[in-house]
């Protein structure tokens, strides 16, 4: 699960680069991770952007009609959705 991923997060401290073979090193290490941040960074900003427009949808509902209703019931199962995938 993607909470176990993140338990094994941790910041790498790195000393100064002495030779290539070290230099290639942490140049594949910073690529690897890059490649994960990118993709998670493109995730999130899909769901914000799907957020944004439930929030735009929201401004036009009445509270208590069954368009509210509805509206509320998507963005639960969006917002479960979207918990599961991260």
């Amino acid at each position: 699960t993607h909470i176990d991923k993140w338990s094994d997060f941790s910041i790498r401290k790195y000393v100064a680069i002495v030779s290539l073979e070290q230099r290639q090193r942490y140049k594949d290490d910073f690529n690897a991770e890059y490649e994960e941040y990118r993709n998670l960074h493109s995730q999130i900003d899909k769901i914000l952007k799907t957020f944004r427009r439930f929030d735009e949808q929201w401004k036009s509902l009445t509270p208590g009609s069954k368009a509210y209703q509805v509206k509320k019931d998507k963005t639960k199962k969006t917002v479960l959705h979207h918990h599961s995938v991260l």
